[in-house]
């Protein structure tokens, strides 16, 4: 038979490892790569909308050079949302990353359709908030944690946001996006000096 100290044990085995962060890096990896296979598609779809004048050529620039953001904007996310479980220490399960992954590759989808009606930065905007409203809402009602909600909302936000600046730079884009992938990296670098590991788990202190 199964003691107590067993029980207990089994009960208090540690989730967030060394391990778990590895698999779950090499899983978003694996999905943000799928989904900007998928963007790429999507990509495709959209200049054959400007061929049928449907689309204007500009909104199309717009909307392309914003796919290419795809792979980044599903990987910060997802490495942001690790970072919420092993904050708040709730969990987020795999289906539930995909979903909020496959909701950011469907942003490029709801940006098309509406760029084809409105202005961009109109349609830029309103989908932004839409995306950004459903992720929050899935995330609030996976972690009953406002603060985990607020800071998905915030990273977010900064990333739409920052999107959209670079994709109306024009040639100055590439030095703005390289000073921000350097900062991010920075911040990475930080973060990790504050995560550490205790009896076999991690923690962010």
């Amino acid at each position: 038979m199964t003691t107590m100290e067993e029980i207990s044990e089994i009960a208090h085995k540690p989730k967030y490892t060394l391990s778990w962060l590895g698999v779950k890096s090499l899983y978003v990896f694996g999905i943000a790569l799928v989904l900007a296979i998928i963007a790429a598609i999507i990509d495709g779809f959209a200049s054959g909308r400007v061929g049928s004048g449907l689309l204007q050529s500009d909104h199309y620039a717009l909307l392309s050079e914003s796919i290419a953001y795809c792979f980044g904007l599903v990987v910060i996310t997802s490495m942001s949302l690790m970072l919420v479980e092993i904050s708040f220490r709730k969990g987020i399960n795999y289906l539930q990353y995909a979903l909020i992954a496959m909701a950011l590759t469907l942003f490029y989808l709801l940006l098309l359709a509406l760029s084809e009606k409105l202005v961009f930065a109109a349609s830029y905007s309103i989908v932004s908030v839409m995306t950004i409203g459903l992720i929050a809402l899935f995330i609030k009602g996976i972690t009953h944690n406002l603060k985990a909600v607020w800071l998905t909302t915030g990273i977010l936000t900064l990333e739409y946001g920052l999107i959209f600046i670079l994709i109306n730079l024009g040639s100055m884009a590439l030095l703005v996006g390289s000073i921000i992938l350097f900062l991010i990296i920075a911040l990475a670098m930080y973060l990790t000096l504050k995560l550490k590991v205790e009896n076999n788990e991690l923690v962010i202190k």
